[in-house]
């Protein structure tokens, strides 16, 4: 099963002290056995807030996981990404990030269908099954 991974996931799978961190852990094995995907937009959320909130060192181990365990979608390679982001962001009227749009498009693009997100905002959109 090919599988999109959230930074909301990644940020309470690395992070002991959020308060989503015990449901993370619960995913574990799905995230191992699974065909699991970010993006470079995912890569820069969760590398930003992981740095914020904990600490540089902290941020730099979660930047060697994550390039070690997820295939990278490099978005910008999809035509029109920018543009097609921002449609979406329109439609979705600023509930969803651009970041979080930015996944509809890859998501769309390369026919992944699941995502694995604690943003329950993601349930209204079409096409796509939320794992959480």
């Amino acid at each position: 099963m090919k599988i999109f991974v959230d930074s909301s996931f990644i940020i309470a799978l690395v992070n002991e002290n959020d308060s989503l961190h015990e449901n993370s852990l619960e995913y574990i094995d799905l995230i191992e056995k699974n065909e699991c995907f970010i993006s470079n937009l995912v890569i820069n959320e969760v590398i930003t807030v992981i740095g914020n909130k904990i600490d540089l060192e902290t941020a730099t181990s979660a930047f060697d996981l994550l390039n070690e365990i997820f295939h990278l979608i490099n978005e910008y390679e999809i035509k029109d990404f920018n543009s097609k982001t921002m449609l979406f962001y329109e439609k979705h009227g600023t509930k969803l990030s651009f970041t979080d749009c930015s996944i509809i498009v890859d998501m769309h693009h390369h026919k992944i269908e699941n995502l694995l997100s604690f943003d329950k905002e993601f349930k209204k959109v079409e096409g796509i099954n939320l794992i959480l």
